[in-house]
């Protein structure tokens, strides 16, 4: 047997005689070398102890030392893009300026671990082929590893949730479909709408409160962005057998912040069904109109001594001989809303 050291490490290698004089590499340090045609010498062997964990060693002036080599900066970069990827996931995900904000984010965090994973691969070689100079052959395998799984997982989540976005029903849709659920509310409670939206879902009559939300509005689903025009009571006539209240008359639109849509338009559902979408520029005049003609009509039910008061309210109306405040209509009862006014939920 031959026995002899590695010239940069100092590990001792015991070989076969059969391979003297042939190339070989250290097993510790990856080491080109070549094997002696005889061993060292029993009695000059010497014990020499093994480097310290993570560390080379030299030879300065006839003194072995231990060096530690820095870690590979592939490395580093790999290992901090999938980093990366989490905190992208993370802070996109709990943002409320994108939508939707958790599948932005997967979609962010998994850009970021695949780039890792690649980074990862020359990161390993780069270290291999130092031969002791550099470390972090373990961060790397780590990294390639961990980056490859995160962008597996995270881009599973990113079509899931871009999936789930694409397939949501647009604002147009939530209302007519709203329209239709009020309607059946209305033929089952004797012509009045619902006191809420809310009311529509707690009572079967919409599958899921995400039909309250609208799609532009960056809120999570089941959050009410829409705002109901309260007392409509389709069964109401006038003497004359006209309905109190016109077909245009407005029944829900969008609540504030108004200009939430792209188009920068208000969408309003009216009572004849129609869904419009109005300019934002033109939206507080609109609103006003609306808002003084639900008022006219609610004083006119009143004066016919028709009761608008929603129930349990506890605040009486004004009489049928008593005239409205000045600007021609009354103030809501506690109770009611005038429809799509500022503020309200």
């Amino acid at each position: 047997m031959i026995r002899f050291r590695c010239p940069n490490c100092e590990s001792q290698m015991e070989v076969d005689e059969s391979f003297a004089g042939r190339p070989a590499r250290c097993p510790t340090c990856g080491t080109d070398l070549k094997v002696p045609a005889h061993g060292a010498p029993a009695g000059g062997a010497r014990h020499t102890p093994p480097p310290a964990p993570g560390s080379a060693r030299i030879t300065v002036g006839g003194e072995s030392v231990d060096v530690v080599p820095p870690m590979e900066i592939m490395v580093i970069v790999s290992l901090a893009c999938v980093v990366l990827a989490v905190v992208l996931f993370l802070v996109a995900g709990l943002t409320k300026f994108v939508t939707p904000p958790w599948a932005v984010g997967a979609l962010l965090g998994a850009l970021a671990a695949l780039l890792g994973a690649i980074i990862g691969v020359p990161a390993y070689h780069s270290v291999r082929r130092s031969k002791g100079r550099r470390r972090g052959r373990t961060h790397a395998l780590l990294a390639m590893a961990a980056g490859a799984g995160l962008f597996l997982v995270l881009l599973v989540v990113a079509l899931v949730g871009f999936a789930g976005e694409w397939m949501r029903p647009t604002c147009e849709e939530n209302l007519a479909r709203l329209y239709k659920a009020l309607r059946q509310y209305a033929d089952t409670h004797r012509g009045a709408f619902p006191p809420s939206l809310e009311t529509l879902v707690s009572d079967g009559y919409l599958e899921s409160a995400d039909w309250l939300t609208c799609p532009a509005y960056k809120v999570p689903a089941g959050q009410n962005t829409y705002i109901l025009t309260p007392q409509i009571n389709l069964q109401r006539k006038r003497d004359d057998g006209s309905p109190w209240w016109p077909p245009d008359t407005l029944i829900v639109s969008d609540g504030p912040p108004y200009s939430a849509h792209r188009d920068g338009a208000v969408r309003v559902l009216l009572l004849d069904g129609k869904i419009n979408a109005v300019p934002v520029g033109r939206w507080p005049s609109y609103q006003k109109s609306q808002t003084e003609r639900w008022s006219h009509i609610i004083w006119q039910m009143r004066e016919a001594g028709i009761p608008v008061k929603p129930p349990g309210s506890g605040v009486p109306g004004p009489g049928p001989g008593e005239k409205p405040p000045a600007g021609g209509a009354p103030a809501p009862a506690s109770g009611e809303t005038a429809p799509a006014t500022e503020g309200a939920s």
